[in-house]
């Protein structure tokens, strides 16, 4: 590691220290309304994260730096930049136990997003709209109407897949599907992964590529994933393969060579130095595992895979598929207790065919744009092959074997299982 590596390193790491000491918002003191009808106003900050019963509204309200989070009905019409008057019960939040037994932090979770108060069942009523960014509301109804393309020819479920590969949205799943996804350990392509994110770049710079020069290809490139990260809701996941890929493009504008694992590490250096809080959000922990996994364990595990063919990258698929299941299977036993006995069949019988489906949801949703009869037509192929998968996945789930609860998996083990796990890929042979 050099000398500027180093000093970039603990620059970030000063930074991160300041902004968390110093300009992370503090929790309001409203303890003496809790349990009371409370009124206030607000603006709603966030697309709604519309689930199978209600709306979940993330509401900044009137001169104070911090959000309440409130539940209204699912048909309830309320858009992103909404100023709105609220009324209802101020709560607390719990943390709550899971299927598998263990705790979830709930209060953590919603104080990462400046999050310390909800309401359940408000009444709200919208006082005027257009407030916010307008670059934001424009990406927001671009969404939303996209979403409202693939679920005019594809049916549900089928259709709340599509949204969740392409858009991260995973609202619309029943409980029984959704722990189906849980217990086959395939989660992760409904949360808007990094994986799915790359798909999207390498899709953007191809075309790009096909019409522009290299430069301007790379800076459209970068502008698109950018607004593709804002408009999907900007999660941990999706900005930490946003930032790789724009080091990527970046790499390419100035002729250097691009090393993944060194971009991995900035990623994650930036979004700590933007909010230490990260840390704590599991999506990003996931995600930053599983990417490393994939770079430094696949070279590793390959040769165990040798007797498969090289055609259509079957053999790195499996590969990359076992390297970043063994690199999370510790710490996701420490975080949710589940362990998936069907994870790596069930992945590779979905993996494979994921770019074709993401383009094919991308071709239906655009053209739902332009003239239905062809949304049609490319929404019943893409219906097939959603169709196949869900069929996958509640196949394996519904296996007696497929997951195993380990309610206490202890963190010194976690640490020296990827102590164990670093010496194994870091040592000279």
């Amino acid at each position: 590691m050099s000398k500027k590596e180093i000093s970039l390193i603990i620059a970030l790491i000063i930074i991160a220290l300041v902004r968390f000491f110093f300009f992370i918002p503090k929790a309001p003191d409203y303890s003496n309304a809790v349990g009371k009808s409370v009124e206030f106003t607000g603006v709603v900050n966030e697309d709604p994260d519309i689930r199978l019963k209600n709306k979940h509204l993330n509401i900044k309200l009137d001169n104070q730096e911090t959000n309440i989070l409130v539940f209204v009905g699912r048909g309830e019409e309320v858009n992103y930049g909404d100023k709105v008057k609220v009324k209802g019960i101020l709560e607390v939040p719990e943390n709550f136990t899971t299927n598998t037994g263990k705790e979830f932090n709930y209060k953590r979770y919603l104080k990462n997003k400046d999050i310390y108060y909800l309401i359940k069942s408000a009444d709200i009523e919208i006082v005027f709209s257009g407030n916010g960014s307008k670059i934001k509301n424009l990406l927001y109804k671009l969404r939303n109407a996209f979403i409202q393309n693939i679920n005019k020819v594809i049916p549900m479920p089928e259709s709340d897949l599509a949204n969740g590969l392409i858009l991260g949205v995973r609202g619309g799943f029943d409980e029984d599907t959704q722990q189906n996804f849980i217990d086959t350990g395939t989660i992760h392509i409904i949360a808007l992964s990094g994986y799915n994110v790359s798909i999207v770049a390498n899709n953007v710079m191809k075309v790009f590529g096909l019409i522009f020069s290299t430069t301007i290809s790379i800076i459209l490139g970068a502008i698109v994933i950018l607004m593709f990260i804002i408009m999907t809701g900007a999660s941990a996941t999706a900005i930490r393969a946003g930032i790789m890929a724009s080091i990527m493009l970046l790499g390419r504008m100035t002729d250097r060579k691009y090393v993944a694992g060194r971009a991995l590490v900035v990623a994650g250096l930036l979004m700590i130095a933007y909010d230490g809080r990260v840390l704590s959000d599991m999506s990003f922990q996931l995600s930053f595992v599983a990417t490393g996994g994939v770079l430094f364990v696949t070279p590793k595990v390959i040769n165990w895979f040798r007797f498969l063919p090289l055609r259509y990258g079957i053999r790195e698929m499996v590969a990359s598929t076992v390297a970043a299941t063994i690199s999370v299977l510790p710490i996701l036993l420490y975080l949710t207790g589940v362990l998936s006995l069907v994870s790596l069949p069930a992945n590779f019988l979905i993996l494979l065919i994921i770019p074709i489906v993401m383009l094919l949801i991308f071709i239906t949703g655009i053209f739902g744009f332009i003239w239905l009869p062809l949304s049609i037509l490319s929404g019943y192929v893409t219906y097939l092959l959603l169709l196949y998968m869900l069929s996958v996945i509640h196949f394996f789930g519904s296996l007696s074997f497929a997951s195993v609860s380990i309610q206490s998996f202890p963190l010194v083990l976690t640490i020296l299982i990827y102590g164990f796990l670093s010496y194994w890929v870091f040592k000279k042979s």
